[in-house]
């Protein structure tokens, strides 16, 4: 008997290489077939694979529940959702932004969740459009502080800036792993989570490193 997509769906995304897009669909949960698709965003596959990886590990350092985890390592692959909408030539800004600049890019979390909008999506929807939030409160888009900040946006924040620190952008060279790590210390607290961070470490601890101040190993295999 054929399946009537009665049953409860999931959002699901694929990889395109052609367009070097990630598509996202909704799929049926009962028989796994692909009901329709939800949007593409512009992807940069061993960036994301990364992120992926260190939300993971950190969330399981967390202690959170594996389907919570799967969650945030999904959340990962998509937060930069939205990007696309934002004109290229401020993200690859070389000198310092203006004032209208940031309000463009600080527009970024907000067009992310508006495009999730399927049910679905409900939980990766806030994830991603509080990750730039800060524990001092000086975060955007609504200025949320502590635990306010959903735990799984917070780690997405800390896993993303790290990320961001060891590619190389328009702007300056990428930073080893060590210094990577000793910007997110310094920030501990007021920009990231403090107890993200530390769990961050022990997880990068954990997995060891390349041997060459790089990414820790788990990382290194991923990218």
């Amino acid at each position: 008997m054929s399946c009537d997509h009665a049953a409860s769906h999931s959002g699901a995304a694929r990889f395109v290489r052609e367009s070097s897009q990630l598509r996202m669909t909704l799929v049926c949960d009962l028989c796994g077939a692909e009901r329709r698709e939800i949007g593409r965003i512009d992807y940069r596959p061993r960036g994301r694979r990364i992120a992926g990886l260190l939300a993971e590990l950190t969330a399981r350092e967390l202690g959170l529940r594996e389907p919570q985890i799967a969650r945030v390592r999904f959340a990962s692959l998509i937060c930069d959702v939205g990007r696309d909408q934002i004109p290229h030539e401020i993200l690859n800004k070389r000198g310092p932004l203006s004032d209208e600049e940031w309000v463009e890019i600080r527009r970024q979390p907000e067009l992310g969740a508006a495009l999730l909008a399927d049910t679905s999506f409900d939980d990766l929807r806030e994830w991603i459009r509080t990750r730039r939030e800060r524990p001092d409160g000086r975060g955007y888009p609504h200025g949320l502080a502590g635990a306010q900040i959903p735990i799984e946006a917070r780690i997405l924040a800390v896993t993303d800036a790290y990320l961001a620190m060891i590619t190389d952008r328009p702007h300056r060279s990428a930073l080893t792993h060590e210094q990577a790590e000793q910007e997110l210390l310094q920030a501990s607290g007021t920009q990231f989570d403090a107890t993200v961070v530390g769990a961050f470490r022990r997880a990068a601890a954990r997995h060891g490193t390349d041997g060459g101040g790089g990414l820790p190993s788990a990382l290194a295999g991923a990218a």
